[in-house]
């Protein structure tokens, strides 16, 4: 029994060492890729207001972690809180892979080590990803009675019909009924969620609460650089929004790399210079993953001045 234990702690370090080794190298390879991009930027950053939009991701990387704490409570697979937002913020280097599974595999050792039942972790993860999608996509759909020219005037209302079908479409019945059908395919027993349809409603709208947060910030990183006018706040959170969940839709990009930078380029185009645009795009990749990558490391600081605390 004992050996068995100490083969399986060796299992899970290999697998955590092999899965930094993965996102290192998909790291390196991205900014090898794009270094001339970075070295030839020619741009004059307003810091303290970067540095505002830095805090406000950071805000938003930690509130989107405890989105996932609450979760878990709700469907009865919940650890500590603390324990349970390290486990999320080490889980942000997965998404550096393709294929969107790496995430959820660096937050299981957490899980297991508590004796959560992983299967409804699984649920967990999927119904934060699609929380993540709807509270973006809803974002973008308000975001479309701000657009600045008349290109969607036309369209207005049947952006106000999507917000209605989208609040329809969250009931917790029809969810549970995907849910059941992939069950089956794959072959496992209570995947269900027990939540209730007020539950819902409340969890995607602190998803969409926690969307604004980071629009405010990818706004203050826009205007960090190039000066956009209040009333184009909305308009710029919701480019921001799309790109995120063409960037989440695209499984064989990690985390999105040059999909996301597309749509940016495309959507703030129409509100400023393409050469802003471009810029912004490339600078708002640096913005995320320096972010993501300073917050791991003070997970991983904290908790080891906890651990060397307890002991």
């Amino acid at each position: 029994m004992e050996q068995e234990t100490t083969k399986k702690k060796k299992g899970m370090k290999l697998l955590k060492n092999g899965f930094l080794i993965l996102v290192v190298i998909f790291l390196a390879r991205y900014f090898y890729k794009n270094a001339d991009a970075y070295r030839n930027l020619e741009v004059s950053i307003n810091w303290p207001v970067f540095a505002g939009a830095v805090l406000f991701y950071f805000l938003y990387k930690v509130t989107l972690a405890s989105l996932w704490h609450y979760l878990t409570k709700l469907n009865g697979c919940a650890i500590g809180y603390f324990q349970a937002v390290t486990a999320y913020l080490y889980s942000i280097l997965g998404k550096y892979i393709p294929g969107k599974v790496f995430m959820l595999l660096a937050r299981i050792p957490a899980y297991e080590e508590a004796k959560a039942p992983i299967r409804k972790v699984t649920v967990c993860f999927f119904l934060e990803n699609i929380c993540t999608l709807l509270g973006a996509a809803f974002l973008f759909l308000v975001s479309l009675l701000f657009f600045p020219n008349d290109l969607l005037a036309d369209y207005k209302w049947a952006a106000i019909g999507l917000v209605a079908v989208f609040f329809i479409c969250i009931n917790p019945k029809i969810i549970n009924f995907f849910l059941r059908i992939l069950g089956k395919v794959i072959k496992k027993q209570d995947m269900e969620i027990p939540i209730t349809y007020g539950q819902m409603i409340r969890v995607v709208l602190l998803f969409i609460g926690n969307w604004i947060i980071v629009g405010v910030g990818f706004y203050m990183l826009t205007c960090s650089i190039y000066a956009v006018p209040l009333s184009e706040l909305l308009y710029a959170a919701g480019i921001f929004g799309l790109s995120c969940i063409i960037g989440i839709l695209a499984v064989f990009a990690p985390s999105g790399l040059g999909v996301r930078e597309g749509i940016l380029v495309l959507g703030l185009g129409l509100i400023m210079p393409e050469e802003y645009a471009v810029i912004i795009s490339i600078v708002s990749r640096l913005w995320m993953t320096v972010s993501e990558l300073a917050l791991i490391g003070i997970a991983f600081i904290v908790n080891k001045v906890r651990q060397r605390t307890k002991s």
